[in-house]
């Protein structure tokens, strides 16, 4: 089960299409506040364990706790914000973060749900001065409220004094870096700053920065206007993949599919690059991508992608290698209590709260499912409802994935690659497949019986066995 649980995982999207530029929104409270993250940033959520105290840590460090095979060390965002909680949920509820490739805890009162939202209804920080401290990337207009999202590279940077920042890098190639241009993008100010200053005291000293993809498709549409030539916009696009108002991946879209843009290289960066993040910046045209903590090598590889653009060789190859995501099994969360006089509704190990945002939302995800391949069957089909069953899949594997909940991970995932290669020709679906798959997921939304039994029924073995996967 818990190398399933993992291929799950190495496989978790960002997007479900390559330059779509949506994001899923993970919403979590601290005392009175709504608070985001992205989804593909986090790997688990469980309720809070024991935490082991150290000595001369950061005052926002509680201390570190074992999960599986390794130690974790974990962060109130309550004390690094300044937040006093009276709620009796305060602190209860542990969010494990995975990107810059290391692991990180974060305590949080309760999590609600997750949301699918384009990067258009995230809006960036104001530039002012007062706010250039403060751990926050951008504000999302969801559900008639405003989630602030977090800037955790920011927050970790602060907590372990790790700063993203490098010495001058040595121009080994002697390009006459003063005079080239290059566009960078980023909404993290800590990034921006240690990005840049490595940049400048590289010799790189003509840059346009901007804290999101809109800003700079826009000076780029301008500046091709005046000069007239892709040649007179940029030498190089530096930019971060996840952005409020458009992303990277859609800013790196808009540039290879203009006719005069297309030549210039772009280099992608994040703090989750995955195998499957790297296929998508390959769809999309990026000449290179490489994940945060290798900004030291983001000199090197800008030089390279110049030098090749102008016509020179580049030394290394297409992509630089991408560390493959550290393996999790199953999540070891304390049992739930039951009352053995009536039937359990909270399978094993999960947050109560949790699992009922996720039963409420897995009810609406079932209608729909089934909506959907109604008109796979009765003639109405479109390619925009193979996009929305596929979009419905994406959301219940996130979803239970941060539960976790592992039989419904496993099923949906192989639910999808089963549909891949045929998702634009209904009549090749496995609808028999489908249609347990959907009846499953209902009888786990509203169990007669014991909701355990429901997610290890015969008609989830029936399921798994069409699937061809195997019963733990």
């Amino acid at each position: 089960m818990a190398s399933h649980l993992s291929n799950a995982l190495t496989n978790k999207d960002i997007l479900l299409e390559s330059g779509t530029n949506e994001l899923e929104v993970l919403v979590f409270n601290v005392a009175e506040f709504n608070v985001g993250i992205n989804v593909a940033k986090v790997r688990e959520v469980f309720p809070c364990p024991h935490i082991t105290k150290l000595a001369k840590s950061h005052p926002s460090v509680r201390g570190v706790f074992r999960l599986r095979d390794r130690v974790v060390p974990c962060v109130s965002l309550a004390d690094h914000l300044g937040i006093t909680s009276t709620s009796p949920d305060a602190e209860s509820t542990m969010i494990l973060t995975d990107f810059n490739q290391q692991q990180t805890a974060f305590l949080v009162d309760r999590v609600e749900r997750i949301h699918r939202l384009s990067w258009e209804k995230v809006m960036g920080m104001p530039p002012l001065e007062a706010l250039r401290q403060t751990p926050v990337t951008a504000v999302v207009h969801c559900d008639s409220r405003l989630i602030v999202m977090l800037d955790f590279e920011m927050i970790i940077d602060q907590v372990t004094s790790q700063a993203l920042r490098v010495g001058p890098i040595e121009n080994t190639r002697n390009l006459p870096r003063e005079q080239l241009r290059i566009v960078m993008c980023d909404d993290s100010p800590t990034i921006r700053l240690a990005l840049s200053t490595t940049l400048r005291d590289s010799g790189y000293t003509c840059l346009e920065i901007f804290e999101n993809g809109a800003e700079a498709w826009k000076w780029i549409s301008q500046r091709l206007a005046e000069t007239g030539s892709a040649a007179g916009v940029a030498d190089l696009i530096i930019s971060d993949i996840e952005m409020p108002q458009m992303d990277g991946l859609h800013l790196t879209k808009k540039i290879k599919e203009h006719a005069q843009l297309r030549e210039l290289p772009v280099l992608l960066y994040s703090s989750i690059v995955t195998p499957d993040n790297v296929k998508k910046g390959k769809a999309v045209g990026a000449d290179m991508q490489i994940s945060k903590p290798e900004l030291y090598k983001i000199v090197e590889v800008a030089d390279g992608l110049i030098a090749q653009a102008r016509g020179g060789e580049l030394n290394s190859g297409a992509t630089l290698p991408v560390p493959a995501p550290t393996p999790a099994s199953a999540p070891s969360s304390p049992p739930a209590q039951s009352n053995s006089s009536a039937p359990t509704r909270l399978p094993t190990g999960v947050n109560p709260q949790l699992w009922q945002t996720f039963v409420d939302e897995l009810s609406d995800h079932t209608g729909e499912l089934n909506r959907q391949l109604t008109s796979a069957t009765d003639g109405s089909f479109t390619e925009e409802a193979s996009q929305g069953l596929f979009r419905t899949l994406h959301t219940i594997k996130s979803s239970s994935m941060v539960i976790p909940c592992d039989p419904i991970t496993r099923a949906t995932h192989a639910i999808e690659s089963q549909l891949g290669p045929i998702r634009s020709t209904p009549a090749k679906w496995p609808h028999a497949t489908l249609s347990n798959y959907v009846s499953w997921l209902e009888s786990v939304a509203n169990p007669t019986a014991d909701v355990n039994e429901a997610l290890s029924s015969n008609l989830m073995r029936q399921l798994f066995a069409q699937l061809g996967e195997t019963v733990a």
